[in-house]
């Protein structure tokens, strides 16, 4: 066991007297050993790979059944002394894996989902990058990452606007809060989001125009499928007159649905609020359940019988995409239907507070930002109406 006492010197120079006898050092070394190749998540198979030996012999070695050989004694010495960047506890991915599942217990699946969809890309960047401790991720990395994303990528695969750079940078910060609370950092770390301040203007809050949703209706009503083509229909309806997010779209049950189409539905944080799909919604979900003949479960269906995913739904805005290219540039969102139906409640002057409560904003600002955008139409075209005789070129 002369091996152990050498790498024992080297390592613990100043060694207690736990460590102080032979037996006592060469069970600290392999207690070493055994709690490195752990927390790497080494299999024992991979371990021997790494030191190319005998996965056999390395097992009797740490076991304690045989001494291990010159050649085995320098590799595992050089195993040692090598610094290894992280455990395989601060790994970015793996650290995205058990920020989600410490959450599962109180956050909706959607939002699970959420954030899962905005913290991949980020660990598949710092693979790329090489960072394998996530403690190690400063302010220059963060902004370096979130220019990757603005642009678009494979990850994220059209260019973002502030709004979605937000979302990120959000997402981001929450996650890294996260870090700073339940992971071994020294007392100097700082959140690397803090004082990144996302440039430019507020979202946009876009509603599609009356022409660019007769072509989605004439997209809809060109499928071949009279089944999917009335359920189509009918949940581009619901969407345009309820003012609902995607996912609370895709939970929909057809007992869900009460007297003159109104609707519960649970949102953002559990919370329930009703809405209605109004009366076109109600006519098209009923001529689409006629032809479905199945008037039980989930309200929107695959085919085969299944609930609709929020792939399934995405599917069918790409559909509409590429059948008009040239009018939806930006491409088709079901947040844009939200953004449509609130809007326009706001310009048939539904008061501020009424729509919040039926759009399921926690925060009024976020309805005021709907509100600002009209007033500046509206003053726009008060402006292009206004007469200036003097001002006509002569």
């Amino acid at each position: 066991m002369t091996f152990y006492l050498e790498i024992c010197d080297e390592l613990c120079p100043a060694r207690t007297d736990f460590v102080n006898t032979f037996e006592h050092r060469s069970v600290y070394m392999l207690t070493k050993i055994r709690s490195r190749q752990e927390n790497l998540g080494l299999s024992l198979r991979n371990l021997a790979k790494q030191l190319e030996v005998s996965p056999t012999l390395l097992s009797l070695v740490l076991s304690e059944k045989r001494e291990p050989s010159k050649a085995m004694s320098r590799r595992l010495s050089k195993w040692l002394r090598t610094p290894v960047a992280t455990d395989r506890a601060y790994c970015p991915s793996a650290l995205v894996d058990q920020f989600i599942n410490d959450r599962s217990s109180h956050l909706a699946a959607s939002t699970l989902e959420f954030y899962r969809f905005k913290l991949r890309p980020f660990a598949v960047w710092c693979e790329k990058k090489q960072i394998v401790d996530v403690r190690e991720v400063g302010r220059a990395n963060v902004s370096e990452f979130l220019a990757h994303v603005r642009k678009g990528n494979s990850s994220v695969p059209k260019p973002l606007n502030t709004g979605g750079i937000k979302l990120f940078h959000q997402t981001l910060k929450t996650y890294f809060n996260y870090i700073g609370e339940t992971c071994d950092i020294p007392l100097t770390w700082k959140n690397p989001l803090d004082g990144i301040k996302v440039k430019g203007s507020q979202a946009e809050t876009l509603e599609y125009s009356d022409s660019e949703i007769e072509r989605m209706f004439q997209t809809v009503d060109s499928g071949s499928d009279e089944l999917l083509r009335l359920r189509n229909r009918a949940m581009l309806t619901v969407l345009l007159n309820s003012a609902v997010r995607a996912s609370e779209l895709l939970s929909m049950n057809v007992n869900d649905i009460g007297d003159k189409g109104r609707v519960m539905v649970t949102g953002k944080g559990s919370k329930q609020r009703v809405v209605t799909i109004g009366e076109s919604g109600l006519q098209a979900v009923d001529c689409y359940l006629v032809e479905r003949g199945n008037r039980g479960g989930a309200l929107w269906q695959t085919y085969e019988g299944q609930r609709l995913t929020s792939d399934g739904l995405r599917s069918l805005f790409v559909r509409i995409e590429s059948k008009h290219p040239e009018v939806f540039t930006d491409g088709l969102y079901a947040h844009r239907f939200r953004h449509t139906a609130i809007t326009r409640l706001l310009r048939a002057r539904v008061p501020l507070r009424s729509v919040q409560r039926y759009a399921g904003h926690s925060d009024p600002q976020t309805t005021l930002r709907y509100a600002q955008a009209i007033v500046v139409d509206e003053a726009i075209a008060a402006v292009e109406r206004l007469p200036f005789p003097h001002l006509s070129p002569k």
